[in-house]
């Protein structure tokens, strides 16, 4: 379950707590959105202080309506750099640890495009959105060290495309925009494709490739430290 702020809300954090109370019962998971493009200020609850404090409050209320619910954070792919060091040390942090990231939402980047509809606000999500998203993915996992589990989501329509970001840092993968364009049929096709993948890298379990791209760069850090 999303859980968000009313876009002319006066108390953001008294929205999400809410929604905790009232869907937490229903929920396989719950997740902290503070990255829509389309309810002004949500992003804002992406920096340091708003998140912890934002997390913190969630987290309380949500280990006394549905302690064994996982919670989960979703950001943006339009970070810079110091926002995701700001993240990953809050959802690091023993005060507003989270269970896991959703990265990323849509872009309000229309970098690349050239349909006349471009100039459209808004988030966009698809192909436009596919390596921003694995980018973020990566180094979110990196900042992270691998300890949050991280769900991939921006641009996945082939086997390819889930397992590039697979290999970023992604133990999830989900899907939005294939859904509209290619059907129900695109997660048989991905499943499918990704087996084919993983048959000729000589990977016998998933897992294996979660991180693969910088497993050497994280050992080369932990030995040095």
């Amino acid at each position: 379950i999303n859980l968000g702020k009313n876009k002319t809300s006066a108390d953001a954090i008294g929205d999400y707590v809410l929604g905790v109370e009232r869907f937490g019962d229903l929920a396989d998971y719950l997740v902290i959105n503070v990255s829509s493009p389309n309810t002004p200020g949500l992003r804002s609850l992406q920096g340091k202080e708003n998140l912890s404090n934002l997390i913190q409050e969630v987290v309380k209320h949500r280990d006394i309506k549905c302690p064994k619910v996982p919670l989960l954070v979703k950001i943006a792919p339009d970070l810079t750099s110091q926002d995701k060091e700001d993240i990953a040390s809050t959802v690091l942090d023993s005060k507003s640890r989270v269970d896991g990231l959703i990265v990323s939402n849509t872009t309000v980047s229309r970098e690349g495009l050239e349909s006349k509809h471009s100039v459209e606000t808004g988030g966009l999500s698809g192909k436009p959105l596919r390596e921003k998203s694995t980018q973020t993915i990566a180094d979110m996992y990196l900042l992270t060290n691998g300890e949050i589990p991280i769900i991939g989501v921006g641009g996945v329509g082939s086997g390819q495309d889930a397992y590039e970001k697979i290999c970023a840092g992604a133990s999830l993968i989900q899907l939005y925009s294939a859904l509209v364009f290619q059907g129900p049929p695109v997660v048989t096709k991905i499943r499918r494709e990704l087996q084919e993948i993983l048959e000729k890298e000589g990977i016998s379990n998933i897992s294996q490739a979660v991180g693969s791209a910088h497993k050497n760069k994280i050992k080369n850090e932990n030995s040095a430290t």
